[in-house]
């Protein structure tokens, strides 16, 4: 439950020789660089160099995408380049060739697509045995092609006007045609034919001769294009077969040099000197050391607090068993470096919680056998969580006697092993499920609140740690109200004494409502206040304490009863399945089985879920909030910087 053991390292070397440093700590593959010369420090400033491997990378990953390889996989240790001047020139010498390639294909798909479209007109003039052009070269007629609806094209006998509507072809919705007019009255009549809907149709100069001839030729150029494009399109593939895992190589060694060049930023400089800070875990240690050995520079191991500037990251360290439950944690948000890792406890907690909320042994199974999918295609850590949260609902199903919502399939288990108290059932046992999801919450708080003590007395934080609503007074005073309500409503004992109340309820409150002068007195040995403190008048000491303190004890109170739903889910369960069995038995025999699966589908997915949610929030709400202080830094090592978007 700590988090991994890290040493603060210091590269010093030639300037000349930073490429090289950088090279090494790639290879040791877990050493975490830190940014810490952003600004001026020590007389170091970091880099400023324009990356030369920016744009020739942008050319390549146009090509490749050209060339249809962009989703080969490359490997750069094939690829013997190294300069930006070499990959320009292997670019080069493959772009001529593509672009005259790829200009002659778009020409011809301009070509066979200006030509289908001719070719679509002309289908229908192919009643015209009139020369195109000579209608067009007309002086004084003006000629339009095109179609309107054939129910408008009846209409025509309405208008006397100067023109005339020659009908070529028909379908169901159309009549295709053309009008002729003179040009004097042309406007007027093109708005006519506007109204009725007529969709003119320009035929392109390069159709020639009558509507039969010209649809004949058009047919034999678009079958001409189709095989030169055909030509052209086998003769790029070529390109891309001849050249494309080069290409690809050349790609992946491009995205290489360009991360490590940017890695250059994140050094420091002085005349010329550069110096590289950075974290690496103890265990790889000698690994670090392995990249450099032989190599002119300086490696120096520091403690990892030993400079102010440059916070550790964190490393979640844990088991197989609790590995998966880090993401949620992750959610929360990482644990300061050396501070308490909570993952084995929300792996715990979180398992138990969901088999006790979601008890159902064939219900648990199917979820345990399908985190082997989700964990394969989706997530790892997801498929984890689900397999253990299988497990425990599988537990607390053969507690309950529920499989698959069927409550007395194994009675005759306990039956033949002598157990009288199981199965559990939830309608029979409302009051003690109830009462044991409140004693799980209260055993919880307190768990939380030790290790809050624990904590924060390994951080040295005294107020918290003794005088704070979550230390050592907030436990006790905690801890003796529960003891006075469990033994008074439930045990018929009297325990509120006046010293009782004295010393285990009024004193440890008071000293949670004076916490902040307290701990100060007792760290410094004299009463002083802190800078915030000395301005507050003892009025409004009095009123801002006064409500925290009743914040406090209403989050003891409103905590506690939030674990009521881990109860309330259990019968909820049961519920929900006795609703699937009652419709079930209202079905045919026929209808029954399908029932049954859908309704236990249905209750696994919508209440595995809520129950989920639910879960996170007990754990964020009721049980981080109390001991667990984020705002660690997330270990990245040197190869995944390397991968960053804004590399």
């Amino acid at each position: 439950m700590a988090t991994e053991k890290m040493e603060l390292v210091n590269i010093n070397g030639a300037l000349v020789q930073l490429d090289e440093a950088i090279e090494a700590l790639l290879k040791s593959e877990s050493f975490h660089i830190e940014e810490g010369f952003s600004h001026s420090a020590g007389g170091y400033k970091p880099l400023n160099e324009k990356n030369p491997y920016s744009p020739i990378l942008k050319k390549f990953t146009s090509l490749c995408t050209g060339l249809e390889c962009e989703h080969e996989k490359g490997d750069r240790t094939k690829c013997d380049l190294t300069t930006p001047e070499e990959f320009e020139e292997l670019y080069k010498k493959v772009y001529s060739v593509y672009i005259e390639l790829e200009n002659r294909r778009n020409e011809l798909d301009k070509h066979i697509a200006e030509r289908n479209e001719a070719s679509v007109q002309t289908a229908h003039l192919k009643g015209m045995d009139t020369d195109l052009s000579r209608l067009f070269g007309l002086e004084y007629i003006s000629i339009r092609f095109g179609r309107l609806p054939s129910d408008n094209a009846k209409k025509l006998s309405y208008f006397d006007r100067n023109f005339f509507f020659f009908e070529f072809d028909q379908d169901l919705t159309y009549t295709y045609g053309m009008y002729a007019c003179p040009k004097t009255e042309k406007e007027e009549i093109d708005e006519i034919f506007k109204t009725l809907f007529f969709e003119r149709t320009r035929i392109p100069d390069f159709v020639k001769g009558n509507a039969s001839s010209a649809h004949s030729v058009l047919q034999q150029e678009i079958a001409q294009g189709m095989k030169d494009l055909e030509l052209t399109e086998d003769k790029i593939k070529d390109l891309s077969d001849k050249y494309k895992m080069q290409l690809v190589d050349a790609c992946e060694k491009l995205k290489y040099l360009k991360g490590a060049f940017t890695l250059r930023r994140k050094a420091g400089t002085l005349k010329n000197k550069f110096l590289i800070k950075g974290f690496i875990p103890v265990k790889d240690k000698q690994q670090l050391q392995s990249a450099f050995a032989g190599k002119d520079m300086d490696v120096t191991f520091l403690p990892p607090d030993s400079d102010s500037g440059c916070k550790p990251p964190t490393i979640l360290k844990n088991g197989l068993l609790t590995r998966p439950f880090k993401m949620l944690v992750g959610m929360y948000g990482l644990p300061t470096y050396g501070g308490f890792d909570p993952t084995a406890f929300v792996a715990l907690t979180y398992s138990l919680l969901f088999g006790i909320m979601f008890g159902d042994l064939g219900q648990g199974f199917l979820i345990a056998l399908l985190s082997i999918p989700v964990g394969k295609k989706l997530s790892k850590d997801m498929g984890g969580i689900m397999l253990r949260c299988g497990i425990c609902s599988m537990i607390f199903g053969t507690l309950y006697g529920s499989v698959f919502g069927i409550e007395d399939m194994l009675d005759p288990v306990y039956e033949e092993i002598g157990i009288d108290f199981l199965p559990l059932r939830a309608f029979e046992s409302t009051n003690f499920i109830l009462f044991t999801a409140v004693g799980i919450g209260i055993f919880l708080i307190v768990v939380s609140m030790l290790i809050n003590i624990f904590t924060s007395f390994k951080r040295k934080d005294i107020e918290s740690a003794v005088f704070g609503a979550n230390g050592i007074c907030g436990l006790v005073f905690y801890g003796s109200i529960v003891f006075a309500v469990v033994s008074t409503m439930m045990l018929d004992m009297e325990v509120m004494s006046a010293p009782f109340i004295i010393f285990l309820i009024v004193i440890p409150a008071l000293c949670i409502f004076c916490r902040v002068p307290f701990a100060i007195f007792a760290k410094y040995r004299q009463w002083k206040f802190s800078e915030h403190d000395e301005k507050m008048t003892l009025g409004g000491f009095i009123v801002e304490n006064f409500f925290e303190m009743f914040e406090f004890v209403l989050s003891y109170i409103s905590n506690t009863m939030s674990f009521l739903r881990v109860g309330g889910f259990v019968m909820s369960h049961a519920g929900m399945m006795l609703v699937v069995m009652t419709l079930m038995e209202g079905m045919s025999k026929v209808g029954q089985p399908i029932v049954f699966v859908i309704g236990n589908l249905f209750v696994m997915a919508m209440e595995g879920m809520i129950v989920a949610i639910q879960i996170i929030r007990l754990e964020f709400y009721e049980i981080f909030s109390r001991f667990y202080l984020g705002g660690g830094k997330e270990y990245v090592p040197i190869t995944s910087e390397l991968l960053k978007d804004d590399i």
